[in-house]
């Protein structure tokens, strides 16, 4: 018994000798936006899945970090638990990314690749509108089935409805914008985008939160802009704003609104606490364009086996991916939730703007 007692006593001294000693954070404590929400993702090619997100936000510093979970085995088999960090530091015109203990350094702007490089748009293409480059999107592009725009219609309309959310009291707000073009035949591709706003008025603290987070915005705004960023050159001011504004990031109150929808949008008045995006599509138009094939080569050319077996697996896929993923017209191809739980304004350790030390640097393959 006594050498049993020894052992059991061993044992346990040596699991409590292994536990490291938990390091004290001895970095000084600032004042920090923290914003803690949560939210469903689905679609029609997009893995069903649930995040929560925590945000630290200083005026020139960012922290965004997000937990998902996803409802499909595969998703998670190939996606795993979905965990991202990005450290925006403004102040250094760097941003990290941080995942599996280790991290990416990248400057602000990012580390991709220019995109209107990669598609062949030179500064020459771009449509000047003051400082800003206009990009335009026609719709009649195609000469094999034209299609022209019948119907563009955006309305805000406050719903009268109230609920609860958080702990906070919110008024419902719902935004339509509905597209239509039609071809030859009258036939139409139409375009529903619902967004459900349920805001609430805004407290002295979410008011120190936008004015906080609008100077980081700003901060990270003219960052970007200055490196030629591919978002700040497809994206103008009022549009990257507005963006800010209507997500609930910044204040929209006391901003003018050049164009329509944004006006409209400003009368949705308050924080939101809730947002819900829809994206319907209803498919009628070129139905003839959206089924053609190419010809056909018949037999199997020995010349070349691979361009031929390429083809063949091409075509199979492009007929089963048209009877997948056509659209059903009474399901939204896209489904996002966003809840806030709870802002406020706390004191901070700096330790949450920079890279944990057990963490390593690596590159992009």
């Amino acid at each position: 018994m006594r050498k049993t007692g020894l052992t059991i006593a061993a044992v346990l001294l040596t699991g409590c000798a292994a536990q490291p000693e938990k390091k004290v954070d001895t970095t000084p404590k600032n004042p920090t936006v923290v914003l803690k929400a949560s939210g469903v993702i689905r679609g029609m090619i997009l893995p069903d899945s649930t995040f929560e997100q925590l945000v630290y936000t200083r005026h020139d510093k960012r922290r965004i970090s997000n937990k998902h979970k996803y409802d499909s085995w595969m998703a998670r088999k190939f996606l795993g638990g979905g965990d991202d960090t990005v450290i925006f530091r403004m102040d250094k015109n760097l941003s990290w990314a941080l995942s599996d203990k280790k991290y990416l350094e990248c400057p602000l702007s990012g580390c991709s690749t220019n995109i209107l490089a990669l598609f062949g748009t030179k500064n020459e293409d771009k449509v000047e509108h003051g400082d800003e480059s206009e990009f335009q999107y026609d719709p009649a592009d195609d000469a094999g089935c034209p299609l022209t725009v019948s119907k563009n219609n955006f309305t805000v309309t406050e719903t009268g409805k109230t609920r609860v959310i958080s702990g906070y009291e919110t008024k419902e707000y719902q935004a339509i914008w509905k597209t239509e073009y039609k071809d030859e035949n009258n036939r139409k591709d139409t375009n529903t985008l619902k967004i459900v706003f349920w805001n609430t008025t805004p407290t002295t603290t979410m008011e120190e939160a936008w004015k906080i987070q609008d100077e980081a915005t700003q901060a990270y705004r003219k960052a970007v802009k200055k490196d030629n960023n591919p978002l700040s050159l497809l994206l103008s001011d009022e549009i990257f704003d507005a963006l800010s504004a209507f997500s609930g990031d910044t204040s929209k109150e006391n901003k003018e609104w050049n164009n329509s929808v944004s006006q409209k949008l400003a009368t949705a008045k308050g924080y939101p606490i809730s947002i819900k995006v829809d994206w319907y599509i209803d498919r009628k138009a070129c139905p003839e364009a959206q089924m053609a094939e190419k010809p056909e080569k018949k037999g199997f050319d020995w010349t070349n086996p691979v361009g031929s077996l390429q083809d063949s697996v091409g075509k199979i896929a492009s007929k089963k991916v048209k009877s997948m993923f056509a659209p059903d017209p009474n399901e939204p191809v896209f489904h996002y939730v966003y809840e806030i739980n709870n802002i406020a304004i706390e004191p901070v350790h700096d330790s949450v703007f920079e890279i944990p030390e057990d963490y390593t640097l690596t590159t992009r393959e």
